[in-house]
């Protein structure tokens, strides 16, 4: 399997295998015990392994978020529940989903073994949300270990991206204004913007230039590799009941 046509095969399903521990009565029940509601557990959780940053700092590493809303949820998060240990709390839903869910896929640590391959290749310049996670020890369950690098390739993509949306010179309010029209306000924007001709011409290099940085950071493992993790990928969306 080439590194394009892995990238094509697994991005979409990543991104929403790597989500699917965010919301949901577990990921509830995980807030409580640490003192937060759902929302400020998802900011806290995620953003959590930069420890206790400003709020701008952590606005870097979400970037669609409108600044605002991030600033409160983040604020108010880390002044009832630590920042690091949030983290792993979230970690722990994701971990605990796994082993619910993945364990009769044959393969999971073969591919969880070469998505750290292919993960600790990356230089993580310009990639904190990314080299946050990374920097946390890999799980030896391999149902756990899978998740776990479903995360960071998920963030790997989306530091990535915003990587590049600032090489672009396209700022991020109105890349996900581009990219998500019908999601305005679930991420805290009341009003839309007027887009310009050179943004909407930089929006049009976005997606094909994160998938050159992908595509290069899919040649640090074998095509045999690609193509056992591309086989998980696919079993493990359909055992998280997800759909496409």
């Amino acid at each position: 399997m080439t590194p394009e046509d892995f990238n094509a095969a697994t991005s979409a399903k990543i991104q929403q295998i790597a989500a699917m521990h965010y919301f949901g009565p577990d990921a509830k029940a995980a807030a409580e015990k640490v003192g937060l509601d759902g929302f400020r557990f998802y900011f806290v959780g995620r953003a959590g392994v930069l420890g206790d940053t400003p709020a701008d700092v952590a606005q870097s590493s979400f970037g669609y978020f409108e600044p605002g809303l991030l600033a409160k949820m983040w604020n108010t998060g880390k002044e009832r529940a630590d920042a690091a240990e949030t983290a792993k709390a979230q970690l722990n839903v994701a971990y605990q989903l796994g082993a619910a869910r993945l364990g009769g896929i044959e393969g999971l640590a073969d591919s969880a073994t070469a998505m750290r391959e292919m993960a600790d290749s990356v230089d993580p310049a310009g990639l904190p949300l990314f080299a946050g996670f990374r920097s946390i020890d890999m799980p030896k369950d391999p149902t756990q270990a899978f998740m776990h690098q479903a995360i960071i390739h998920r963030e790997l993509r989306g530091s990535v991206h915003l990587a590049c949306c600032a090489a672009l010179g396209l700022p991020s309010r109105a890349a996900h204004q581009l990219k998500r029209p019908d999601d305005q306000e679930m991420f805290g924007y009341r009003d839309t913007i007027d887009i310009s001709e050179q943004d909407q011409a930089r929006f049009e290099q976005l997606e094909p230039m994160t998938d050159v940085a992908m595509n290069r950071h899919a040649e640090a493992v074998t095509a045999e590799q690609r193509t056992q993790i591309a086989t998980t990928v696919d079993a493990a969306h359909a055992a998280l009941g997800l759909a496409g």
